[in-house]
């Protein structure tokens, strides 16, 4: 098992799960609304700078959780050359495209690098969230490192013994993930099957009532927190439709 929850003494680990939900929320909302690049470029800077100035998380941490969907980010930079002529107008959309998905991938990651399990569980039934519900999508989350750490040990146990995975042409390359997709389905369906058995044995969903030993509370700093998250959302909304700033029309 592995884990992306940073133990920090910071004061966003300190903050009320359901502020740090919320905020992460209309971080994302606010990120669909503009798709200027330097615009998006600077809000991103703006996450980094938060989670390494009051997260207390370091650079290196963050290059490592956004490592695997660098990738991704740069196919999406590639692409918009052939759907928006000319060609340095579509790459400028594409650059704008692949940092909007960075940024919310970080805000996501960063909710999770901050929050332990138990909080975000607690945070989603606080907001009204049923119990199971609230479980099951932070299982998934904290599923997400396991899933990701366990492809990794899975490519380098079939690189030691001669698996090529970078070379060859893009259907050669395909054609070489079968070894890692099948082990991996594999272990998925073992974990679940595993967690399954943890449930049951904790007799989940026996009783309708649910109690909990540790409970969450809204403080003095959560609910300025909260103030300045719903102003700088606000604000965001202004700059995008009245002041029209940070939105390039595409067509």
């Amino acid at each position: 098992m592995y884990t992306l929850y940073l133990d920090r003494d910071s004061f966003l680990h300190k903050l009320d799960p359901r502020v740090k939900i919320i905020g992460s929320f209309l971080g994302i909302i606010a990120f669909i609304l503009f798709n200027s690049p330097s615009l998006l470029f600077v809000l991103f800077l703006t996450i980094v700078l938060t989670l390494v100035l009051i997260g207390k998380i370091h650079i290196r941490e963050i290059f490592t959780v956004l490592k695997p969907l660098i990738p991704i980010a740069i196919v999406a930079m590639i692409i918009w050359p052939f759907i928006l002529k000319p060609w340095y107008f579509g790459l400028f959309i594409g650059a704008g495209y692949g940092i909007r998905l960075l940024s919310v991938a970080l805000l996501t990651l960063g909710l999770i690098m901050t929050t332990s399990q138990k909080d975000l569980v607690l945070g989603f039934i606080r907001m009204g969230m049923p119990y199971e519900i609230g479980l099951t999508l932070t299982i998934a989350l904290r599923y997400i490192p396991t899933l990701y750490m366990l492809t990794q040990t899975i490519m380098d146990a079939q690189k030691s013994r001669g698996l090529e995975l970078e070379k060859g042409n893009f259907f050669q390359r395909a054609r070489n993930t079968v070894p890692v997709l099948i082990p991996l389905i594999v272990a998925s369906i073992k974990t679940a099957h595993e967690l399954s058995i943890a449930l049951e044995s904790r007799a989940f969903g026996a009783s309708k009532r649910r109690t909990f030993l540790y409970d969450i509370k809204m403080e003095m700093k959560d609910y300025i927190s909260f103030g300045v998250l719903i102003v700088l959302f606000l604000f965001a909304l202004y700059v995008r439709y009245y002041l029209e700033i940070g939105y390039v029309k595409l067509f």
